[in-house]
């Protein structure tokens, strides 16, 4: 046998197995003889079972109570395609003449699936030609292996190249089964989204993750149960929690619809709006006015219209080796003394803010390119004289104070199409509706990070070696190797990009230059989150009041209490403070406390805030600074310095262009590729986001398909 080859034209005479060989099956009717053999021939079968010490290879004669009792050597069996020594005919019958079908295969899996039995048909799914063909069962062992698999030993007529499917059994798994065609490098939105579709195209797939869980950056954890504080368990998103765009170009929200998880319309039909949110001074407690918050927004809205005039006319090399800020400050500048606004300083420090949600999110603004807004439409809006006048002013604070009174107490419930378009927040995360739904008799393995991957095909290679397809290498930093035909590495630009000793990946030969370039030139920004949890009785903040916003740049708290998760606050952290979270959780949490104390806790001690006093508030009145409460539990991301992300989105870094987040999908090499590209800094549409991750995923898995089908056609001819 030489399961290297399994193709290989089958011999006249079969090959004398090697000292240890393990290989067989029962004839499927024992009560039937087989057909006598030549004199000779019947030599050589015994000469073959004397060279085998095991017992088991040229004993298909056998019946099955003695096979079944030798099953437990099938733990030293690897998984292989086994030429039979027999020929089958075109309908299974053993000892037929070979028939058309050819050669009967003798076949070794492991398998999960219990209760399965001898004479058991079962579908074979070939990877060699787009069908399936049946097999039947032929030994099963009781015995469970190391990995919780069952022995199998089958037959069938048809040249079977390989497996497919979690009924029969699992491909990969420690070398000793069968390599897939495709291995995904990541189990993110973009590497699950890869593999289901490449699996929904009956393409021999298989995930590997470097984590001990599935989901990448769609990570949510459940804070527990606390019955001495009244608390239940609350599930919590630490990464991605939201879905973007909810119309019918939206995949993520069209499998919402199938699986209905529990969802609600963000604030203002936006997640983390500032406008539809009640704003705070932490220094004095104030609550900021919303003729402030109406007046400030105003005038950013006209600031984005003149960025975006200016970058266009910076043209695309300018704007992209000038900063954000440059031109957030050119044009706040020229917008201000035409409209000869006075602003406070709390309206001040309110536009800064906003300037780092906006032109920042995941970076400071000095180091994010003005070429992110040169490709947006210009509206005229920062040319429109009557916009952000007093009057303008005072009537959109009406409307404003109206929307933000209808985001308190959301509703939420299952996904809902009569909700409109807006951004839902997914109220128990990502991890039990999507990484649930993708991964779904998928073959992952987890706790399996990437060191190398090699493509000797890329080297020199003799005529007679080009016959056969190159293979790619895989190889994982605890010593496992596998083989295949296609790799998609989905992993997140900031692992591309670092040196970590866990994660960092070679590629050999090395990336070519303009994909070197882009994984360079592109930014990995950082994006972090606190969750506090508080008791009951010590709510001291606005209860149903969803975006809470201090003038502190470095924080926006979401109000998880009014979605029903009592006591929870979510915590977005921008940078610069989150590319260190204060340098330690303890830190952090004490930081995002003090601003709480200043928001909420009045320093006379008479109140807390407004709402407090009205009976919104769960904390009342205080007669010491010192019964600030503490949190129960807290948790605090740190994305940026996990070795399995090292970012928490990417973002276009000063000197950066948009063609270069193409030249990073660009699959590799570009005539017959073999290693392609995918997730959220490959996506032109969707960067940031997990529906562009998908989006990624789900374009690498088609460039995957039409590689095989260039490559059929290539043997065609």
């Amino acid at each position: 046998a030489n399961p290297s080859n399994p193709g290989a034209a089958h011999p006249k005479q079969p090959p004398r197995p090697r000292q240890g060989a393990a290989a067989g099956t029962e004839a499927l009717d024992p009560s039937t003889p087989p057909k006598a053999q030549p004199h000779g021939r019947q030599k050589q079968r015994r000469a073959h079972a004397a060279a085998d010490p095991s017992g088991l290879a040229g004993t298909w004669r056998a019946d099955a109570a003695a096979i079944r009792g030798k099953a437990e050597k099938f733990e030293t069996v690897a998984l292989s395609i086994l030429r039979g020594y027999l020929k089958g005919d075109s309908k299974g019958n053993v000892g037929g003449g070979g028939g058309n079908d050819g050669p009967a295969m003798l076949i070794i899996a492991y398998t999960r699936t219990e209760n399965l039995r001898v004479g058991q048909t079962v579908r074979i799914c070939g990877l060699s030609k787009a069908k399936d063909y049946n097999g039947r069962i032929g030994v099963v062992s009781d015995k469970i292996n190391s990995r919780g698999r069952y022995p199998v030993m089958m037959w069938t007529t048809r040249k079977v190249l390989g497996l497919r499917g979690e009924n029969l059994m699992r491909v990969l798994g420690g070398g000793e089964q069968m390599r897939p065609r495709v291995i995904v490098i990541g189990a993110g939105a973009a590497g699950l989204a890869a593999a289901k579709f490449l699996q929904d195209n009956k393409v021999n797939t298989a995930v590997l993750e470097a984590r001990p869980r599935l989901g990448g950056r769609m990570c949510t954890l459940a804070l527990p149960e606390r019955k001495e504080h009244g608390l239940g368990a609350e599930l919590v998103d630490m990464g991605a929690s939201y879905i973007h765009n909810c119309d019918e170009d939206n995949k993520i929200y069209k499998i919402a619809l199938k699986e209905r998880p529990l969802c609600s319309v963000g604030a203002g039909n936006r997640w983390a709006d500032t406008e539809c949110a009640k704003w705070f001074d932490e220094k004095s407690g104030e609550e900021m006015s919303v003729l402030s918050n109406a007046k400030v927004h105003l005038l950013h809205w006209k600031i984005g219209s003149l960025m975006t005039r200016i970058a266009k006319q910076l043209g695309p090399q300018g704007a992209s080796n000038t900063d954000m800020l440059t031109v957030f400050e050119q044009a706040k500048t020229q917008l201000i003394a035409k409209m000869k606004m006075k602003l406070t300083e709390q309206e001040k420090r309110m536009l800064d803010t906003i300037k780092t949600r906006m032109w920042g999110y995941v970076s400071r603004p000095e180091n994010t390119a003005s070429e992110l807004v040169r490709h947006l439409p210009i509206d005229n809006v920062d040319t429109n004289d009557i916009i952000g006048t007093d009057i303008y002013n005072f009537q959109y604070s009406l409307q404003l104070d109206v929307r933000v009174a209808q985001t308190r107490d959301p509703k939420v419930g299952p996904i809902n199409p009569a909700d409109g378009t807006g951004d839902r927040l997914l109220c128990n995360g990502y991890s039990p509706f999507l990484v649930k739904h993708l991964a779904k008799g998928m073959r992952c393995l987890t706790a399996k990070s990437v060191e190398k991957i090699a493509m000797p095909h890329l080297k020199p290679r003799s005529a007679k070696s080009k016959r056969r397809r190159p293979q790619v290498t895989v190889r994982c930093r605890d010593g496992t190797q596998y083989t295949c035909d296609y790799v998609i590495c989905s992993v997140p630009l900031g692992v591309l990009q670092s040196e970590h000793p866990e994660s960092c990946i070679t590629f050999d030969p090395p990336l070519p230059g303009p994909k070197l370039n882009a994984i360079k030139s592109l930014g990995s920004g950082a994006h972090g989150k606190i969750v506090l949890r508080f008791r009951p009785d010590q709510i001291f903040w606005p209860k149903d009041t969803p975006q809470l916003v201090p003038l502190d740049q470095r924080f926006h708290i979401l109000n998880l209490n009014a979605y029903g998760k009592t006591g929870v606050l979510c915590v977005h952290v921008w940078p610069p403070y989150a590319e260190d979270m204060g340098g330690s959780d303890e830190k952090a949490v004490k930081d995002i406390l003090a601003v709480l104390k200043g928001m909420f806790w009045k320093k006379d001690n008479k109140s807390q805030t407004t709402d407090a006093k009205k009976g919104e508030g769960g904390g009342g009145e205080c007669d010491d600074d010192a019964d600030f409460p503490d949190p129960v539990d807290y948790v605090v991301s740190r994305w940026n310095s996990d070795p399995f992300a090292m970012c928490s989105y990417s973002y276009l870094k000063l000197g950066a262009v948009w063609q270069q987040i193409e030249h990073l999908f660009a699959p590799y090499p570009s005539k017959d590729p073999q290693v392609f590209f995918a997730g959220e800094a490959t996506s032109l549409e969707g960067i940031q986001c997990v529906t562009g991750a998908h989006k990624s995923g789900e374009r690498a898995a088609r460039a995957v398909m039409a590689a095989m089908a260039n490559r059929r056609r290539g043997a065609a001819k």
